[in-house]
């Protein structure tokens, strides 16, 4: 297979070449400066099997990742898992989302931006309970306390760390497995006592999730699925 990838090579990086797959065809081959043609050409051969199999995941995952159109026996991730769609209108009881018996319940006219705008409203309830309440546990552990906390509608940044130790998360990270949403707050803590991804950092992280790998992982392949 042919791949086709661009190359960013940086004096900073000492040894270690790196692969960041986005999509097909955006390839990023990171390398310290001086690393010879051949030898990244070596590198990209090794990692056929791994670019194959990680495309075709990106692929599945973007399939099961359709627009949405707010009907019932369509399905909503909350916490990791999928949960059906129930959906009514009662003109005179309140619109809006409840999630009850493993299943959710909308009760909003035939309007799918409303529709919409009822999910968001509901998850970003939700994300701001669950995320204080981790962030809470995570930041006695780390003996790291942010200033406060914002909930946002970032859709390609899952956590911040602003330079004043204020953390902000994005409400559709309420849709991962509770093991992903540990590891970003675990990492935007761990940003309040280093403000870069040195060594340190990483060790910092890896102290509290020893999997941390695993779990960006998991994000660069299923991103596409914690959208809304």
């Amino acid at each position: 297979m042919d791949v086709n990838y661009r190359i960013h090579k940086s004096k900073k990086r000492k040894k270690t070449i790196s692969l960041r797959i986005q999509s097909e065809s955006e390839i990023i081959v990171s390398a310290p400066y001086f690393t010879p043609a051949a030898e990244i050409s070596r590198f990209i051969e090794e990692k056929q099997n791994w670019i194959q199999k990680t495309l075709r995941q990106q692929k599945d995952a973007a399939l099961k990742n359709k627009t949405k159109e707010y009907q019932a026996g369509e399905t909503f991730l909350y916490l990791g898992q999928a949960y059906p769609l129930e959906v009514f209108f009662e003109p005179f009881e309140s619109e809006g989302v409840v999630f009850s018996n493993s299943r959710f319940y909308l009760n909003a006219r035939e309007d799918t931006e409303l529709r919409k705008r009822c999910f968001v409203s509901w998850y970003k309830k939700k994300a701001a309970e669950y995320f204080r309440q981790r962030v809470d546990l995570y930041s006695r552990m780390l003996k790291s306390q942010p200033e406060n906390i914002r909930i946002t509608s970032a859709k390609s940044r899952w956590g911040s760390c602003s330079e004043d130790d204020r953390l902000a998360f994005s409400f559709q990270l309420i849709m991962a497995p509770p093991a992903i949403i540990d590891y970003v707050i675990v990492h935007e803590l761990a940003h309040i006592r280093e403000k870069n991804h040195s060594r340190d950092f990483w060790r910092l992280v890896e102290s509290i999730i020893p999997d941390y790998h695993q779990h960006r992982r998991w994000l660069r392949i299923n991103h596409q699925l914690l959208n809304i």
